[in-house]
């Protein structure tokens, strides 16, 4: 016996002395008796209800046919390695992963390409690129060999006479021993390490046996047959006799790979995916528990098993359950509590929520749960703490978002939202009332459409999606979710909209087991008001995702921004954007990288500064999520405009900053203007890639270097060595290859045309989208160059071409002027011209533009770093901020300012009497959480129309303080449920206080914007 599993018995005998006291679990909790009456009552009364059981039933077929002792038998133990990864090395010290035979070949079939039949071909694993099937040995024969007087794996009792390559039977073939796996990985020809039984013990039969135990524990709820908990019993209550031994860190040091982000800890899997692991093994346990309590049967087979693999007691389905909680359950919440499960912020609050109730022992289960609201959860051996108050104070953001990128933020509100629900499901527990207590949890149901652009796709921001991805988020059954709980209209007419408009279905999955599942549908049917769909301009503050779009989604456009603050999984790409236009992404991001962990390309290449759209100082990246200020947001179509700044991008810059506008031509035309301010630093070079491989230039030749990358003609692709390893690592630049240079500073009108490629059947038929960018930037060097995008993402493109302009010297200071123009087969624009400007602002403050058309529109657009009195060519006349002319044939069409007083042309003349309400922050009060007030010197007026506007609020805090005003007040403003909260003085002591995103003493504004149509 290992001295873990001594250990771990002894751990077990001291808990059950503790609890022993403790009321023992008495019946399900998650899926109750009354509950199981209530589905065998609708599945005679619903076609619907009936077909979810046939499902059930059907799926749990298979599983229902094994024998126990082949159940039992399925259950492998710690000393059988588990791997994420097949090729040894590739997370922690950079190889590169591929097929033994066909190489990197496989990886355009995704980033775990190996393809297993447990039925058919157990234990063995096929490339589906070049058909080879690896290991070349029988494990399962020396896997039997090898079991121990508990029937637990022990490499080193097998009989190693079995490992050998069977194709190559002869022991003198120099491939007798070539290919052949214990356990413990095989070695290629090339003396490559391969970890293929371990990937085929994590993809195919662990994850096998979860599934078993989802379906059979699933059949019994929706049927009460007690056949179905026989056998989820059986997988259980070996899963308990192996469970205590399971440990990830041993295998994590012999180099395995797995999901724990670096510590090396877990279980049966890494720690993070642990958290699942540990939630659906407490959760079937829960919902079978009613119908093994009489199972003669289940007591025979398992007291058999453990007399004869001295396994200790079961001699009773009591004893059954005791071994099932202590060493499957309470090994769990402790390992929640030291680290060995701990997931992404949500993930490890709902599986010990989940285990706690499933153990259900009176005052332990309180105490497990209350631990979780604990200012010390969830101990010293994480690195930052997320109690659930932290969490719903602080930790999410004021719109709901969670800490992190893309799907890892939203795997902080889907944990939270069904962490709400699994509380609710055990109402013995009133310690506290997440959905009372903490009202920031609202937004977290609200959150999803917001992430949206043209109700069609979310930016795939840091670690998320892949190069050109396009995909929505929103499901009916989240707003429905979110209705039950709070039966706010808002979120009923989310679901209605959601099932009439996309077709997602208002039934939640646990309308079965109610007593009348269509009372929320009807409820919900009732309340909900179908109201005209318009697609709106938001902003996300700490998230920082901004974005301007068209108000139809069909033959949309939109033009984002991004400049979170302390977002996890983020890429170094402040000020970074994107173009969605003519049904794709047209500057596509890289998405999510081959591998996390310290994977090379992923520090060196996807997450670096220069794969994005944004500028590199430095030659180096810039800070990880440093976070930026909104400075306007302005809305007057034809024109869309925002201005973002951030202090904190790079350390030594005066000045980061970024006025994008998006402009309408057209019903279904638009174009990007793009004003790009750095002031400080060396070296400024701005960064542009299209959606194709290939790109034409116009106005300029290069010259083509014929060996090397962007580095230079002598540093090899992908070189993150030598002397010059750092500057290599932090540019990105090796990894830019094929490239071509201007041979002299470029001072000239140029152009560059992307015919966009696209992977993902998104260019409708007929169609052919084109990204042409106009630069009117002044620089030192002009280049192309390709890079490519993680290459194990399927529908990711081989590599896409960047256009990169760089300022070279020391504290810089640089303006880059563009206009991106997507268009479908013909150009829209005909030329565009940099416009002479006089004025007394520092030069690079002030840009103004004329863009040129083929129909004969002139667009005039003036782009101001703060308001400015300014000249322009042709006799205009600016004071302000952003201002805009359309000029038909000559004549003004129409003209819009933001943030200014006068825009003059010819003899046409907008004016405003001010060009923002401007004052100070006197108070606030956030004691309400539905109507967060402001209050303003001096408050903003009541007879002018200001609600949906925004206010920015100018303090140092390195996130965005700017809101919608949700309503005027006579002494200021209400941001409505936004919270004005940033979190708690001190995370240590609640009951400290909270500190602020606005303050007294704020300076706020309120930019006015206005307009003239002719």
């Amino acid at each position: 016996m290992s001295e873990r599993l001594v250990v771990s018995l002894l751990m077990s005998m001291l808990v059950l002395s503790v609890a022993s006291g403790a009321h023992a679990k008495k019946c399900s909790r998650f899926v109750t008796a009354e509950m199981r009456a209530n589905v065998l009552a609708n599945v005679e009364k619903f076609e619907w209800a009936a077909g979810t059981q046939t499902s059930a039933i059907s799926g749990a077929k298979a599983w229902v046919e094994l024998s126990d002792d082949e159940l039992w038998e399925m259950i492998t133990s710690q000393e059988l390695p588990r791997a994420d990864i097949t090729n040894k090395g590739v997370l922690y010290e950079g190889k590169k992963p591929g097929c033994p035979n066909c190489g990197d070949e496989a990886l355009k079939h995704g980033m775990r390409w190996w393809k297993y039949d447990p039925i058919n071909a157990p234990w063995q694993a096929k490339c589906p690129n070049c058909g080879e099937v690896y290991p070349k040995n029988d494990f399962l024969a020396f896997y039997k060999t090898a079991l121990d007087e508990h029937g637990m794996f022990r490499r080193e009792l097998g009989d190693r006479s079995l490992l050998f390559n069977a194709e190559h039977p002869d022991p003198n073939d120099p491939l007798h021993k070539v290919y052949v796996d214990d356990g413990y990985g095989m070695v290629d020809e090339q003396g490559n390490t391969h970890h293929i039984i371990a990937a085929y013990c994590q993809w195919s039969h662990w994850r096998r046996i979860y599934g078993g135990l989802d379906g059979l524990a699933r059949a019994y709820t929706l049927t009460g047959d007690k056949q179905y908990a026989h056998k989820t019993a059986v997988l259980l209550d070996r899963i308990a006799d192996v469970y205590p031994e399971m440990d990830y860190k041993p295998l994590h040091d012999l180099g395995f790979q797995h999901s724990q982000g670096g510590t090396g800890q877990g279980r049966i899997e890494g720690c993070i995916w642990e958290t699942r692991v540990g939630q659906r093994f407490a959760r079937a346990y829960d919902l079978i528990y009613d119908g093994i309590q009489d199972d003669d049967e289940l007591v025979r087979f398992c007291s058999e098993k453990a007399r004869e693999y001295k396994l200790g007691d079961k001699s009773s389905a009591a004893s059954i359950c005791t071994h099932i909680e202590d060493d499957l359950l309470v090994e769990i919440l402790e390992s929640c509590k030291d680290g060995h499960i701990r997931g992404n912020t949500g993930m490890t609050h709902s599986c010990l929520a989940t285990t706690a109730i499933a153990l259900d022992r009176d005052q332990v289960t309180v105490e497990w749960l209350d631990w979780l609201f604990d200012p010390d959860y969830p101990g010293e051996y994480n690195r930052h703490k997320d109690p659930i108050p932290w969490v719903l104070v602080e930790g999410l953001d004021r719109d709901g978002m969670g800490g992190e990128c893309g799907g890892y933020g939203l795997i902080w509100t889907s944990s939270f939202i069904a962490l709400a629900e699994i509380l609710a499901a055990y109402p013995e527990y009133t310690n506290h009332d997440m959905v009372a207590e903490f009202p920031k949890l609202k937004q977290t149901f609200f959150i999803e459409p917001r992430l949206n652009c043209l109700d069609a796709v979310m930016p795939s921001i840091g670690d998320s999606g892949a190069t050109g991805t396009w995909g929505r988020r929103g499901r009916a059954s989240t707003y429905m979710r979110g209705y039950k709980l709070y039966k706010d209209p808002k979120l009923a007419n989310l679901a209605w909209r959601e099932s009439s408009e996309h077709g997602s279905s208002l039934r939640l999955p646990g309308d079965i087991f109610a007593e009348d599942p269509d009372a929320l549908i009807d409820e919900t049917k009732q309340i909900a008001q179908a109201e005209p769909f318009k697609l709106k301009c938001d902003y996300l503050g700490r998230y920082g995702q901004a974005y301007m779009q068209t108000e139809s989604a069909v033959d949309g456009r939109a033009l984002w921004i991004h400049y979170g603050y302390r977002k996890g999984h983020s890429h170094a790409d402040c000020l970074n954007i994107g173009l969605f236009a003519n049904n794709i992404a047209m500057m596509p991001e890289l998405g999510y990288p081959e591998y996390t962990g310290s994977w090379p390309k992923r520090g060196a290449w996807t997450s670096n500064t220069i794969s994005h759209n944004t500028l590199l100082v430095n030659d180096t990246r810039s800070g990880y999520s440093p976070g930026g200020k909104l400075n306007f947001f302005v809305v007057q179509p034809p024109l869309r405009a925002m201005d973002v700044s951030s202090k904190t991008a790079y350390q030594d810059l005066q000045t980061y900053r970024r006025t994008v506008a998006l402009v309408d031509i057209a019903q279904a035309d638009s174009y990007v203007f793009d004003v790009f301010r750095a002031r400080g630093g060396n070296n400024h070079r701005l960064s542009y890639h299209g959606a194709a491989e290939t790109a034409t230039i116009e106005g300029i030749s290069l010259v083509k270097q014929t060996t090397g990358t962007f580095a230079g003609p002598d540093v090899e692709f992908a070189m993150l060595e030598g002397e010059q390893a750092g500057f290599y690592k932090k540019s990105g630049f090796t990894h830019l290859y094929d490239v071509e240079r201007s041979a002299d500073p470029v001072d000239s009108y140029f152009t560059v045309d992307w015919k966009c490629e696209d992977l993902r059947g998104r260019i409708k038929a007929g169609k052919e989208p084109h990204l042409r960018l106009h630069s009117l930037s002044t620089s030192d060097e002009v280049a192309l160059a390709s890079g490519d995008p993680p290459q194990n993402k399927g529908g990711n493109p081989r590599r896409l071409r960047y256009l990169l302009q760089s300022r070279l010297g020391e504290n810089m200071e640089s303006q880059f002027v563009t206009v991106l123009e997507p268009y479908d087969t013909t150009p829209l624009i005909k030329q565009v011209r940099k416009l002479e400007v006089e004025h007394d602002a520092d030069p690079n403050s002030v840009a103004a533009v004329a863009v040129e058309l083929l129909d004969g529109t002139t667009d005039i657009l003036i782009s101001c770093e703060e308001p400015t009195q300014v000249k322009v060519e042709g006799g205009i006349e600016f004071d302000g901020q952003f201002g805009m002319i359309r000029l038909v044939d000559g004549e003004v069409k129409l003209m819009r300012m933001s943030n200014a007083v006068l825009l003059r042309v010819d003899e046409v003349t907008l004016t405003a009497d001010r060009a923002a309400y401007e004052g100070k922050v006197t108070r606030i009060d956030a004691a309400d959480a539905q109507n967060n007030l402001v209050f303003l010197d001096p408050p903003l007026p009541q007879d002018v129309e200001m609600v949906g506007h925004t206010i920015h609020f100018k303090n140092d805090l390195p996130l965005d303080t700017s809101y919608r005003i949700k309503a005027v007040t006579e002494q200021g403003i209400s941001t409505g449920d936004i919270t004005i909260i940033q979190g708690f003085k001190d995370a240590s002591d609640f009951a400290a206080g909270y500190k602020y995103l606005v303050n007294v003493g704020d300076e706020y504004a309120v930019p006015c914007s206005v307009g003239l149509d002719r």
